[in-house]
């Protein structure tokens, strides 16, 4: 095909487009090195070779990732979570109302008003909040506080503290659902570690947080992470879009899936024909089936983490840690000789000094 793609079938006679050969092939080619010294030239490009994947490779994971899925939707063991989120349709443009978002998922915060006429947003005010580390560690009681004060205080300030507003609470995180407003803590990523909130409720911790309060009328009615939240906003533009993609701080995908393939229902299901799932593709290859690929930079890389041992695939591709890799590349470079004439420099050694920003600042 002229897009480089051909189609597989797949369970239920449903098809879905992959690469071809040549296209993975074209896809993964890496410019050659310019060097003076070819020595130091191919020393270098044997170290290199072995962060490329080749066609063969791509395959592979492609393949291991299908299993994970079908494993996962069959409520098997997998790496993959393959999350019920209890959202059965896509917005339809009959949307009305006043609506409040707090979408929570890294160093940063964001509390939206929006206001919906026939499910177009005719006005939205947004602020943001920053989150210091002293809130991200520890206790979480703190964080929730904090996350309900900022709430109370931007509901106050646009005048609507008497007012009855639905709030809809993206989370960032992996979670297990047990309804639309339900989710729980399955564990923190990227700079968040309060272990006191892992298997409880976010949901409920927010809204207790806010009844302390009682400053305002918040009634948290969703909760959903950011890349279903993409998936939604996507098909406000487009109603053929199915699939949300976050390939930021972190990495993840949701896609709409047929209703009667999610073994996983509480309560049991009730008519839908289609539901958002979450894949939670951060932990593929946290049961070791990604190991095939694992280099020294890898475990470099999770060793010096957060959380070591978990979200094999985002400490492959996300924005919070190839910057890391590529700290680790350099110094390994540095102490075989091949970089940096007068030897490391010491602000390197410094875990997490090389950031991801540095590695496109570079390429321009």
């Amino acid at each position: 095909m002229e897009m480089g793609l051909s189609d597989l079938e797949i369970e239920g006679n449903r098809r879905m487009m992959v690469p071809t050969e040549r296209a993975l092939h074209e896809a993964i080619q890496v410019a050659p090195l310019d060097l003076p010294d070819d020595v130091k030239r191919q020393k270098i490009e044997n170290l290199l070779a072995q962060m490329r994947l080749s066609g063969a490779t791509a395959r592979k994971i492609q393949d291991i990732f299908l299993s994970e899925m079908n494993k996962g939707i069959h409520q098997q063991d997998s790496s993959l979570q393959m999350e019920n989120t209890y959202i059965p349709e896509l917005p339809d443009g009959t949307e009305e109302g006043l609506f409040l978002a707090l979408d929570l998922g890294g160093t940063n915060f964001r509390v939206l008003l929006l206001e919906l006429v026939n499910g177009v947003v005719v006005r939205e005010d947004v602020k943001k909040y920053h989150i210091g580390a002293h809130l991200r560690v520890g206790s979480g009681i703190p964080l929730f506080e904090y996350l309900a004060e900022c709430v109370s205080n931007f509901v106050i300030s646009e005048g609507l503290q008497d007012v009855e507003l639905p709030l809809g609470f993206t989370f960032s995180f992996p979670m297990i659902q047990h309804s639309l407003d339900v989710g729980i803590l399955v564990t923190w990523t990227k700079s968040f570690n309060c272990p006191d909130v892992v298997g409880k409720d976010c949901v409920a911790l927010l809204e207790e947080a806010l009844e302390r309060r009682g400053d305002t009328r918040v009634k948290v009615v969703a909760v959903l992470n950011d890349t279903t939240g993409t998936l939604l906003q996507g098909a406000t533009q487009d109603p053929h879009t199915a699939m949300g993609l976050i390939l930021g701080t972190g990495s993840n995908a949701c896609y709409l899936e047929r209703a009667d393939k999610v073994e996983h229902w509480e309560p049991e299901r009730h008519g839908e024909r289609e539901v958002i799932i979450d894949v939670e593709w951060g932990a593929f290859g946290d049961n070791g089936v990604l190991d095939f690929i694992k280099t020294d930079f890898d475990r470099q890389n999770d060793a010096n983490s957060l959380l070591v041992s978990s979200f094999t695939f985002e400490k492959y591709i996300s924005g919070k840690y190839l910057g890391e890799i590529v700290r680790c590349i350099l110094i390994k470079l540095s102490k075989d000789g091949l970089l940096f004439a007068r030897g490391t420099p010491e602000s390197l050694l410094v875990s997490g000094c090389f950031l991801t920003d540095y590695i496109s600042l570079i390429e321009q």
